[in-house]
């Protein structure tokens, strides 16, 4: 069997106890030698909400681990409600998975967290890539996420409208590839846009990503103290951070390179999974 073909059925969820807490991951395209890359997810997100193209697409050329961290989805224990906490809890399951160092893929809220991470843990990132996120709020050039994206964002419950709304931009090719994607999520009796989340993971990420956005643990200052090489990338119309967010926090890193995506949204890494992976393989292989 081809690379390609193993990877298109998702492995069986496997599950590790780490600092006394089970939690849960899947490992993709184990088969390949090298530094795997390790995806930290989106605000209320879970493993089942990786696009399984893009899983697939990236797992042809490397191992891709996902993971559900502390209370959230399949995973036990409590949320954490500072992504400080997010961020060790990430190092510390892929220490325990016995992994010595890591690319690390954070999309959104997982983006925020690839950050601190890359500063508290550095031995552990090889290298680096931020999707659809921004810097800390210490710049008045940051644009935080508009109260309308906010409060789709935080609905008890998703419909495929919402994800399109949230993820895409209202042209007809990207509403297309959107449900497409959302397609691509469901399962029997699951829709894709549906939430798997509990509202208490919710609450506490929200008040992590708030921590964030108030710069409170000052790491704005030390974005430029970050070693791994870095890809920053954002579709041109993200309704959540708009791209000059992008721009401040590739400006920020010293050396981070710049990609951004025409007519594309929050979502823009499943509206084209087959781009946006190569794009990452290009840069994680240089």
């Amino acid at each position: 069997m081809s690379p390609a073909a193993a990877t298109s059925r998702s492995p069986a969820q496997s599950s590790i106890e780490v600092d006394g807490v089970r939690v849960a991951y899947r490992d993709y395209g184990e088969h390949h030698e090298g530094v795997p890359l390790v995806l930290l997810h989106r605000f209320r997100a879970t493993m089942d909400d990786w696009d399984p193209a893009l899983i697939e697409a990236l797992a042809t050329e490397r191992r891709v681990i996902a993971f559900d961290s502390r209370g959230v989805g399949e995973s036990g224990g409590i949320t954490p409600a500072t992504l400080e906490e997010a961020a060790d809890i990430a190092a510390l399951i892929v220490r325990t998975l016995g992994v010595g160092q890591a690319d690390f893929l954070g999309w959104s809220m997982g983006g925020m967290t690839a950050q601190i991470l890359a500063l508290r843990h550095p031995a552990l990132v090889r290298r680096l890539v931020l999707a659809g996120t921004l810097p800390p709020g210490g710049s008045p050039e940051v644009v935080p996420s508009p109260p309308d994206w906010g409060q789709i964002a935080g609905k008890p419950d998703y419909e495929d409208e919402d994800i399109l709304r949230l993820f895409f931009t209202e042209s007809a090719a990207s509403r297309a590839a959107g449900q497409a994607s959302l397609d691509r999520l469901s399962r029997p009796g699951l829709p894709g846009s549906s939430v798997k989340t509990t509202p208490a993971t919710m609450q506490a990420q929200l008040q992590a990503i708030i921590r964030f956005y108030k710069n409170e643990g000052g790491w704005y200052e030390r974005l430029s103290e970050i070693v791994a090489p870095t890809l920053v990338a954002n579709g041109d119309r993200d309704g959540a951070f708009p791209v000059i967010d992008s721009v401040v926090l590739a400006r920020e890193i010293r050396g981070a390179h710049l990609l951004i995506y025409p007519d594309a949204g929050h979502g823009f890494l499943f509206q084209d999974p087959a781009r946006f992976a190569a794009d990452v393989s290009a840069f994680l292989g240089r």
